[in-house]
């Protein structure tokens, strides 16, 4: 007999998921919820959920009394970039120097490039493209994830999540700057993958119960550690992130941090299910202009 958590539950479902099968949920351990929503896959998006998208839509006219405010900060987006910010200089451009000399070493015959998807314009605009469903892998996979397969083919070993990984993405990146993320969610392996990523965006876990959505949906503004909680569109953009405390972090990182902080079992980067959220989240930021390289703390 369902208890009255449970049911609730439930009842908070979208409605495709209470015709799983009676199969499937006695297969499948229990999981809590975060009242899962609908999005549309854009950034203005935002509009239906934290309304902050006004403020930090154009990042060269982004309010200085805003960033000066601690109860207005949150409103600007600004996980990109943490004050005091100096775009001119920072870990980030080290790290990106890093991935240059990284690539043009794997790509001395262009087949590393060729590998990741680059067509007669080069690396433009290639990021702006992931993650993507690669048909020679049978999956959605993103950049990172083949960029430790392309290296593999050259005998190179970059594994996902390393520094030499996050690098190599930076430069690439840093290709698509200013171009906006374009990713299609509409049908096939990659409307699947979407879908999967939203589920487990509001699924509970760990020792606090929460769920990404916890935070970044249904307490934006509000302040957890020290910090006021943003918006979850538009955050794609930016990866990898130089962080002070960590040095290079790609968004597989970054979902491993949040796991770690709230008691949950982290799984590996590249894992289907961190690649799952990669592309709800990157579908979050559609229209939204990549920038790398940049910093947080």
């Amino acid at each position: 007999m369902l208890n009255r958590t449970m049911l609730l539950t439930l009842l908070a479902c979208p409605v495709w998921l209470l015709f799983a099968g009676q199969a499937a949920l006695a297969n499948e351990p229990y999981r809590e919820l975060d009242r899962p929503r609908a999005y549309t896959p854009d950034v203005k998006g935002d509009a239906r959920f934290s309304d902050t998208y006004r403020y930090w839509k154009d990042r060269s006219r982004l309010d200085p009394a805003m960033a000066g405010n601690p109860d207005e900060y949150w409103k600007l987006n600004w996980k990109f970039m943490d004050p005091p910010f100096n775009q001119a200089i920072h870990g980030g451009h080290f790290a990106m120097d890093h991935g240059e000399t990284r690539f043009m070493s794997l790509n001395r015959t262009h087949s590393f490039a060729r590998c990741l998807g680059a067509g007669k314009q080069g690396l433009k605009g290639l990021r702006a493209g992931y993650p993507r469903y690669v048909a020679r892998l049978g999956r959605v996979a993103g950049l990172e994830e083949m960029i430790e397969h392309c290296a593999a083919k050259e005998g190179v070993v970059m594994q996902n999540g390393s520094y030499d990984n996050s690098a190599v993405a930076l430069y690439i990146a840093s290709h698509s700057n200013g171009m906006p993320i374009r990713i299609q969610v509409s049908k096939g392996p990659m409307r699947q993958a979407f879908e999967r990523g939203r589920l487990l965006y509001h699924t509970r876990s760990g020792r606090q119960n929460f769920a990404c959505a916890s935070c970044h949906v249904h307490n934006t503004g509000k302040h957890l550690r020290g910090n006021n909680i943003t918006t979850p569109f538009g955050d794609a953009s930016h990866y990898p992130v130089y962080r002070t405390r960590y040095e290079l972090q790609s968004l597989h990182l970054r979902m491993i941090e949040c796991q770690l902080d709230t008691g949950a079992q982290p799984l590996l980067p590249g894992s289907r299910a961190y690649t799952d959220l990669e592309v709800f989240l990157t579908a979050l930021s559609n229209g939204y202009p990549v920038a790398v390289p940049t910093e947080r703390d």
